[in-house]
């Protein structure tokens, strides 16, 4: 298990700057970020998940537990654009010094890709530092490539832990018998994010090792690193959701040779340092010291 953050207070330069990039980010987005804080905005909420999500006939989270959560000064926010709600998102403080947990972001069918997914965490990011919260943690799955992207290349978060499994078995139509692996990462609040500009040709370093590779939209088997002097590459399908639907066993043995890979470099002290567009994971190990010295 990794170790706890902690946080030392962001400056006041820092936390008006994020302040004025999220508010850019939404209104180049088309959006305002609202806080729910009573029954109604929390029942939207709710429902604006449960239809990202496909959850049908129970909600995915209470609309009860969301009013409790927003009264005891957690985070819960609608994304509101000019028709109504597209997106939502659910976030918790942790003790002080602790950082931020953001549960829970999501956009509805039709609106990703335009920038709203980086508007909502940029507005999550402000509304941290202006609280003194320097750090901010969420989980995501490791097959969905567009999140990783997003995720460790968009807004430079650091992919800390594999957690396998760590849902147990969900019942919603997204995750449904595919298990609920997933990557924890971290984000330095106080460092500011790269410009969207600033990842258009990310893609694997010169001399990497394939250790997954997508063999006509199949996993290669994990194959270990002989060079640890030279980065090496993880491949995730191109659209994990899509081929969940089609050839939901092909799913999953991506699921299962993307886990022993990830497991086993992560575990031995490799970082990810990159994901690039072509859907790849790009890791290297640590540096050993000399025994010489």
């Amino acid at each position: 298990m990794s170790a706890p953050i902690t946080t030392t207070g962001p400056t006041g330069a820092v936390t008006a700057e994020a302040r004025r990039m999220a508010d850019a980010a939404c209104a180049a987005a088309g959006i305002r970020v609202e806080h729910a804080h009573d029954a109604d905005s929390c029942r939207r909420v709710a429902e604006v998940l449960s239809t990202i999500w496909r959850r049908d006939g129970s909600p995915m989270i209470d609309p009860a537990l969301l009013v409790a959560m927003a009264h005891a000064g957690n985070l819960v926010t609608l994304a509101i654009g000019e028709d109504g709600p597209v997106g939502a998102a659910v976030g918790f403080c942790g003790p002080p010094g602790a950082p931020f947990h953001s549960h829970v972001v999501g956009l509805l069918p039709g609106v990703v890709g335009r920038g709203l997914g980086r508007a909502v965490k940029l507005a999550q990011r402000a509304w941290c530092l202006e609280r003194g919260i320097d750090a901010m943690t969420w989980t995501y799955d490791p097959l969905v490539a567009r999140n990783a992207f997003f995720n460790i290349r968009r807004l430079g978060a650091h992919a800390a832990e594999y957690l396998p499994d760590f849902y147990g078995e969900m019942k919603d139509s997204v995750n449904a018998g595919q298990g609920s692996d997933r990557v924890l990462v971290r984000w330095d609040l106080t460092l500011t994010p790269p410009e969207p500009g600033a990842t258009r040709d990310a893609g694997p370093p010169a001399g990497a090792q394939a250790v997954v590779v997508d063999a006509d939209g199949a996993p290669s088997p994990f194959v270990p690193p002989l060079d640890r002097t030279l980065p090496a590459t993880v491949a995730v399908p191109r659209d994990i959701e899509a081929l969940r639907r089609t050839d939901p066993e092909l799913a999953r043995r991506w699921r299962a040779q993307t886990r022993a890979a990830l497991t086993e470099l992560m575990g031995a002290g490799w970082s990810v340092t990159d994901f690039t567009r072509a859907g790849q994971y790009v890791l290297r190990a640590p540096l050993r010291e000399d025994p010489a010295r």
